[in-house]
């Protein structure tokens, strides 16, 4: 049984595992159908558990490994050596100045007004910052798996550390605190003009509010395994919600419509300021675009496991393309 909102319980160490490696490889319809979790340790068996390494796709393994091996270094020591000095975003056009180098396992991505870039890797488990002049710094670190980040306009940065179950705040001056927990998995952050914050928990099945005054609510409910959520200018929060197929917008008034027939792995989601959404879709490993009149095109094809999207104020979109440990920029 899922552990209810707001408790700090945890399920037994195998069961926190598999789901942690679920959300992580950021294949979740792939993974449903392909494969269950491993068996714990100690031999016993869950009866929704039992499936067998080897029975997963190679790439799904792959993820896997390079996932567990993260969990096994002490907190923020880079993948390789050297990585914490050669590490640079890996972007496919001009404007950021280093391409060749890249990320390790980008998974967020959010840009501020100014035009910088925020970038969470959960294997280096630090989140940066990239300007538009291709100056990268560390913008917070001593996270455990953070998954993905926002940006509000005073230029607080908000952290979902899936694997703490915390959402965390990073001011412009560095101090770093906790404006959310009792999650299970968060796995996306959004924060609207009024400094509320959003955040998707998709082993609860729930997104949640958190008001600046600490006050958490739920949304939303009767998902199946939200992953992404943004919030328009108006205050509409959209979903996109994995299982589903689908991404849902919640009006103010509480009123959820259904978008975006025709997906097949939604994962995270961004909106502009006319109402159009952007959606990335692992299913088929590309970037979409819903309308505000409901018409679903693919913006970008031939991803390799694209799990963040942001916008910029020029209408630029960002695209954090795990597999490949690259930022990709797409232009309108």
């Amino acid at each position: 049984m899922k552990p209810s909102f707001g408790l700090s319980s945890r399920p037994v160490r195998f069961r926190q595992i598999a789901r942690s490696l679920l959300f992580l490889t950021i294949a979740c319809a792939v993974f449903a159908a392909a494969a269950q979790s491993q068996a714990p340790p100690n031999g016993t068996q869950s009866n929704n558990e039992t499936a067998v390494q080897s029975d997963m796709p190679p790439w799904i393994r792959a993820a896997n490994e390079r996932a567990l091996a993260a969990r096994a270094k002490p907190a923020n020591t880079p993948a390789g050596s050297d990585a914490s000095a050669d590490l640079a975003l890996g972007v496919v056009t001009p404007q950021f100045s280093v391409a060749a180098d890249k990320f390790v396992s980008p998974q967020g991505v959010a840009v501020d007004a100014t035009g910088d870039l925020y970038v969470a890797d959960s294997d280096l488990q630090q989140v940066f910052k990239v300007t538009p002049g291709g100056e990268r710094s560390i913008v917070g670190s001593g996270f455990m798996v953070p998954q993905a980040v926002a940006v509000d306009g005073a230029g607080n940065v908000y952290v979902a550390d899936s694997q703490a179950g915390v959402i965390y705040k990073v001011t412009p001056g560095g101090v770093q605190g906790t404006v959310g927990s009792g999650f299970y998995m968060p796995m996306s952050v959004a924060v609207d003009a009024a400094g509320n914050v959003y955040a998707a928990d998709p082993w609860n099945d729930f997104v949640a509010q958190i008001m600046p005054d600490g006050t958490q609510t739920n949304v939303g409910s009767g998902y199946n395994t939200p992953v992404g959520v943004a919030v328009d200018a108006l205050g509409n929060v959209y979903v996109a919600d994995t299982y589903s197929a689908a991404v849902f917008k919640i009006a103010t008034d509480g009123t959820q419509t259904t978008l975006g027939n025709g997906l097949v792995a939604p994962m995270y989601v961004a909106v502009d300021p006319e109402g159009d959404l952007y959606v990335t879709d692992t299913g088929t490993n590309s970037l979409a675009e819903i309308t505000s009149q409901g018409t679903l095109t693919t913006v970008r094809s031939g991803l390799d496991v694209p799990i963040g999207v942001a916008l910029d104020a020029s209408g630029d979109l960002y695209v954090a393309d795990s597999f490949s440990e690259k930022v990709i920029k797409v232009e309108p």
